[in-house]
């Protein structure tokens, strides 16, 4: 259900959608380790759902990249998702690259690899994402759970997301996955 109704973009005419992230977003050991992170893991992931949007019936084949890694100290972790632009003319026709990020981040949290509670929006922040300042989504999880904070970039016509997990309680937790969130690069 990665690509279930989530608005504009969705493929009308033809077959199935199929496409390959280009590249994780990612980063090198040697940096994750400067900012206290360990090594940084990154699997390849496939999906192939058949999915109804809009009446529209479609099969979705993709290849996405999944990069983890920890903050052992702050208790932070960064997960990254690398998903395939499906561009033609330079326009993405991926409908997460578009949807609002409120409702692109319920379409994400299930494929991560880690327990995906239900959360609720707590505002935007900026952050820096790989150079880059976006907005992010803040969210916040019921109970003594972490908080979160998810970026969206397009970087060589791969739609990326970066979940950054956090204890508000943890001095340095959020600042930690904010330096991350810097150093992450896409290729």
């Amino acid at each position: 259900m990665l690509f279930a109704a989530v608005g504009g973009g969705w493929l009308v005419a033809g077959g199935p959608m199929r496409g390959a992230a280009d590249a994780p977003l990612t980063v090198d050991a040697d940096t994750a380790a400067e900012h206290g992170f360990g090594e940084p893991s990154v699997e390849p992931m496939q999906f192939q759902e058949r999915l109804r949007v809009g009446g529209i019936e479609k099969q979705v084949d993709l290849s996405a990249y999944v990069m983890t890694t920890t903050h052992e100290e702050t208790g932070a972790a960064v997960v990254t998702v690398s998903l395939p632009g499906w561009s033609v003319g330079g326009v993405s026709l991926n409908p997460l690259t578009y949807a609002p990020l409120k409702q692109a981040v319920t379409y994400v949290l299930p494929y991560l690899p880690m327990d995906t509670p239900e959360v609720t929006w707590a505002g935007e922040a900026t952050v820096d994402l790989g150079g880059e300042s976006v907005t992010a989504g803040e969210y916040e999880v019921e109970g003594d759970a972490p908080r979160l904070v998810v970026a969206r970039e397009t970087m060589d016509g791969d739609t990326v997301f970066a979940v950054g997990v956090y204890s508000a309680e943890r001095p340095g937790s959020r600042d930690a996955v904010d330096a991350l969130f810097a150093a992450l690069t896409h290729g």
